[in-house]
């Protein structure tokens, strides 16, 4: 970095790629939050976030696909914070719990982002859409891949997988885009009680 300016050098894009990366995106996330999407800059978000505009050129050319960063980054850590915390629990009830529990937390953390999703995917190109779609395909797949372990152990009913994992992601949404109405009556934990009842008294045998 170079410290007399407080700004990521070209050789610390080479060297601290993931950190600069890093920057981008979330201050990038923060100003259109504050500021709106139009009346954000690609100049502005390199100068709060400390980088350089040629290193900030390296990794976005315009702000579509700042964009595409926030979502790919939004949606994998979803799936990396699922994976990686549902690996020791094997029974499907609990790992179904713990997977909803997880990843209702994980949406109420990045609110800012998920917001932003439904605010701008319209401005990606179709190859980041297509992108953006299949890394979401991917996070309810564990959650499909959950619900087919406890139909084949005999804890569930059958039900269309597919359509249910998608069920729970919308239910996890839910709290962020209806939280206008949702924060009045109900505080996180309450909320992931109520729809994880739901989601189970649906696969009750």
């Amino acid at each position: 970095m170079d410290l007399s300016k407080g700004k990521y050098t070209v050789l610390d894009q080479i060297a601290s790629a993931d950190t600069v990366r890093r920057k981008i995106i979330d201050t990038a996330s923060a100003l259109y939050a504050k500021k709106g999407y139009t009346a954000t800059s690609i100049e502005q978000i390199a100068e709060m976030a400390g980088v350089t505009l040629p290193v900030t050129y390296h990794y976005v050319k315009k702000k579509s696909e700042i964009m595409k960063l926030i979502m790919e980054d939004l949606l994998s850590t979803f799936r990396e914070s699922l994976t990686s915390h549902l690996s020791a629990i094997h029974d499907p009830e609990e790992k179904l719990a713990a997977a909803v529990i997880l990843f209702c937390k994980t949406v109420d953390q990045q609110r800012e982002k998920l917001l932003l999703i439904y605010q701008k995917s319209g401005s990606l190109d179709s190859a980041s859409k297509a992108k953006i779609m299949q890394l979401e395909v991917e996070v309810s797949e564990i959650f499909g891949g959950i619900l087919q372990e406890g139909i084949q152990a005999g804890r569930f009913r059958e039900v269309d997988t597919d359509v249910m994992a998608f069920n729970i992601i919308m239910m996890a949404h839910m709290w962020v885009l209806k939280n206008w109405h949702l924060k009045g009556r109900l505080g996180l934990d309450q909320y992931i009680d109520l729809q994880l009842d739901t989601i189970l008294q649906a696969l009750k045998k």
